[in-house]
């Protein structure tokens, strides 16, 4: 026997996005029920792990900083109604050759905005941030504005919050049917239908599983492996919090690191992107291992010797960190072609509105993305500044 439940508005995935969007459309006196496939604030996707970076001079795209202002907003709204600590200050230090992206794309960003940054050469490096070790041809950019994000106490305090405001969860659920309709979109949990004025969209690594109309959108959204390591710290080097980081090798490999936020025991390190000139470990053609494609539903597989050994080469850029994870744990990143986001609505999916593409750089941009999104389903346009992840960008 199937069973009826009606609402305004539908968010089916409550992980990075789907939770700040459901908070804020609770908050807006909506009448919204979330569904989460596990509980909130899950390893099995792509918004656990502990910590993310926020920053400010963004190094993707200067045209990124007035969404990152937005998010600094968001995420303090998010702190006074929780009455939790969402993101620490740390600020930043990224690295690399002048040219560099990590570098010539923060400066740019910092320029264009007005930002205030330090450039630092590897003298400025040594006195301040003993921790890297850099050549003679290599320089770093500070930000002060910049931290880290708690990726699953952000979750859990905005389904909390959503909830105290009036919002439906629904946990352990699993959606296995989206239809689209101009006016009352369908969501199907087994038996159980759904009928909404609007379905939000944020499942992640399931995007194309549930919309499988998007699975070619602009040349293809993908799903790929990553794994992240803790290192253990030998020498503190400092009695201050270290800030977070991001290194451009010479070979184009793009790493990243974060403070301890375990009292000062460990160094979290991961590689957003291998070079092109990268050695395989283990025998493994370059990029089959940090681009290797993952089924969701199966989830990536666990971390191995050849992850360990591969994360251990970074770390011998750093003083005071063992070179052998304590622990290790793999990821999704779930990607566009042209590795900016998905947010908006697309025409051949009526009543929707989709959010994905996040991997790698989203996590900070969550408070605002999930604004926006409740704004999108509650007024069909928003003020926050999301036109370049038009799902219709690639069309003609």
């Amino acid at each position: 026997m199937s069973t009826r439940l009606d609402t305004d508005t539908v968010v089916v995935g409550l992980g990075a996005m789907g939770s700040q969007a459901l908070w804020r459309l609770a908050r807006n006196g909506v009448d919204a029920i979330g569904v989460e496939r596990f509980s909130p604030g899950h390893d099995r996707g792509s918004s656990h792990g502990e910590s993310r970076i926020i920053r400010t001079a963004y190094l993707e795209g200067s045209e990124y900083v007035p969404l990152v202002h937005a998010a600094w907003r968001a995420w303090d709204e998010l702190q006074e109604a929780s009455g939790t600590e969402l993101v620490v200050r740390t600020g930043a230090l990224m690295l690399g050759r002048p040219e560099s992206p990590a570098i010539a794309g923060s400066v740019t960003a910092a320029e264009r905005h007005g930002l205030s940054y330090a450039r630092l050469s590897p003298s400025d490096l040594a006195e301040r941030h003993p921790r890297h070790r850099v050549r003679h041809d290599e320089e770093g950019v500070f930000e002060e504005a910049a931290g880290v994000v708690l990726p699953e106490r952000a979750v859990l305090a905005a389904v909390n919050e959503a909830r105290r405001a009036g919002a439906r969860v629904l946990t352990e659920r699993t959606v296995t049917r989206i239809e689209p309709d101009p006016d009352r979109p369908r969501v199907w949990i087994g038996d159980t239908e759904i009928r909404a004025r609007r379905v939000v969209v944020t499942v992640g690594a399931w995007l194309t599983r549930l919309l499988p109309g998007l699975a070619d959108l602009g040349g293809g959204v993908r799903v790929e492996r990553r794994v992240l390591g803790w290192f253990p710290i030998t020498d503190p080097l400092s009695t201050s919090l270290e800030p977070v980081f991001a290194r451009d090798e010479a070979d184009g490999t793009l790493w990243y690191g974060f403070p301890s936020m375990d009292g000062g025991r460990t160094l979290k390190i991961g590689i957003h992107a291998e070079g092109p000139g990268t050695r395989a470990p283990e025998g493994r053609r370059p990029g089959s291992q940090w681009g290797e494609p993952v089924d969701p539903d199966v989830g990536p597989r666990p971390p191995d010797a050849a992850d360990a050994r591969r994360l251990g080469e970074l770390v011998a850029g750093l003083r005071g960190v063992a070179p052998t994870p304590e622990r290790t744990v793999s990821c999704m990143y779930t990607m566009t072609s042209d590795e900016h986001f998905l947010i908006g609505r697309h025409d051949e999916l009526p009543g929707l509105v989709v959010a994905g593409g996040f991997s790698g750089h989203g996590f900070k941009f969550a408070s605002a993305v999930g604004e926006a999104l409740a704004d999108l389903a509650g007024e069909g346009r928003t003020d926050l500044p999301i036109g370049m992840f038009d799902p219709h960008r690639w069309d003609g």
